[in-house]
């Protein structure tokens, strides 16, 4: 999920003036270009109708804003879908307007079927040599109970608050509506706008659908991107994924500095100085990473038995769900629980998955207990490297669904095989 904190009076002020009034007439999308012919087409997927209502109009004016940048033969589209304010649309954004726009049928954006049916009508109407999709919303990682069915706290992504009860997204229908909705083409990257997007499991769900996943494993503050910079969406060189998290870190670096008053955790200006917690993960390299985390994992097999224990002790852990720590740092807890040569064995496979990351040992958080936490982690770049994992415990028997089983519904569940272990 993305935060949700206003503070200020000013921001309901500011947020109410924008109102519902800018969403676009309904007009044909332009004619398709030649096959190929553009340089990238970019989806944002706002997934809207909740909470985060009011930061979808203000992202909008910044993509307006950030698309003065783009080239023609860059295309930012998107599919909104907002609470109380009409239906779901299409849009494509050029030069501060929206230029062609598509009128939609209500719906929820927790259905794979119309994350899929978006996908299908980017690559069909902005044909491009390379595509982008940024999920914006709420999200918690790869935790997961039914499938693509109402249910309440255990969610995986695009919270709908117009469903009763709300429904989410998990992330397998997620990785199958993009495989469907490309045609199997994929990805150049996906960019979870989300929280706790940033964990091996996602990241290896999604491998055959896109060529890189960006996010945080963490929480990440309520606005999300600044979409006035849209520059690493649309960088085409082979380490475009630098400038997408160098934009979002050093913009979060600066507004913590400057808006001590609305980012904060426990005291005014007390996230002065850090960020939010980023990586890049290079899928190809996901299916290697797998195999020797395997081998390293069965190198402790007592360890990760029921009646075994991991050393957690000062292990930087990135969220909290049902009020207990999960989306623990991969590199860090794998350290501290094998031995030196077989780590080092382990360690290659893991920094070549790994294509970049930008560490911050605190940031913005909504739980309270992870607040007081943060000074507390061992959280040096020796020592993390930001890519979370979810290891089974007893402390985890009695959520409900257990973790300790679903998490044997994801494919990451293949080569690790967490039931070996008596789970």
């Amino acid at each position: 999920m993305k935060l949700y904190k206003i503070l200020i009076s000013l921001l309901v002020i500011c947020f109410a003036a924008c109102g519902s009034d800018d969403v676009p007439n309904p007009t044909p999308p332009g004619p398709e270009p030649p096959v190929g012919s553009d340089e990238r087409t970019v989806l944002i997927y706002m997934a809207a109708e909740n909470n985060l209502n009011q930061f979808s109009i203000e992202d909008l004016n910044e993509m307006k804003k950030g698309s003065k940048a783009l080239n023609d033969n860059q295309n930012l589209i998107v599919y909104v879908d907002q609470k109380g304010s009409g239906k779901p649309y299409y849009a494509r954004i050029k030069d501060g307007e929206y230029i062609d726009s598509v009128g939609l049928e209500e719906t929820s954006s927790s259905d794979p079927a119309i994350l899929e049916k978006a996908l299908q009508y980017m690559r069909e109407n902005y044909q491009a040599k390379s595509y982008g999709l940024v999920l914006w919303g709420h999200a918690t990682g790869w935790l997961i109970k039914n499938d693509s069915i109402p249910y309440a706290k255990t969610r995986a992504y695009a919270s709908d608050e117009d469903e009763s009860p709300t429904t989410w997204m998990n992330i397998p229908s997620l990785a199958r509506a993009i495989k469907n909705g490309m045609n199997g083409e994929k990805l150049s990257f996906i960019h979870g706008d989300c929280c706790n997007f940033g964990c091996i499991e996602v990241a290896y769900e999604l491998r055959q659908v896109t060529d890189y996943v960006i996010g945080s494993p963490a929480e990440v503050p309520d606005a999300g991107s600044n979409f006035s910079d849209l520059s690493g969406l649309f960088d085409t060189s082979s380490t475009f994924y630098k400038l997408i998290i160098d934009n979002y870190w050093d913009y979060y670096l600066t507004q913590f500095k400057e808006k001590g008053t609305i980012y904060y955790n426990v005291n005014y200006g007390d996230l002065a100085g850090y960020s939010v917690p980023l990586i890049a993960v290079k899928t190809s390299e996901l299916e290697n990473l797998a195999s020797a985390t395997a081998q390293l994992l069965n190198s402790i097999q007592d360890k990760l038995k029921p009646t075994g224990q991991l050393n957690f002790n000062n292990v930087i852990y990135y969220a909290v769900n049902n009020g207990l720590n999960n989306n623990y740092d991969m590199y860090k807890t794998l350290k501290e629980n094998t031995s030196e040569a077989d780590f080092k064995t382990w360690e290659p496979a893991f920094e070549k998955a790994l294509a970049y990351y930008r560490l911050s040992p605190r940031w913005m958080s909504i739980v309270s207990n992870l607040r007081k936490k943060m000074p507390s982690f061992d959280a040096i770049s020796d020592n993390c490297r930001v890519l979370s994992m979810f290891f089974p415990g007893s402390q985890y028997k009695n959520v409900y669904p257990s973790w300790n089983t679903t998490i044997q519904q994801l494919q990451w569940n293949g080569p690790i095989s967490w039931q070996q272990y008596g789970w």
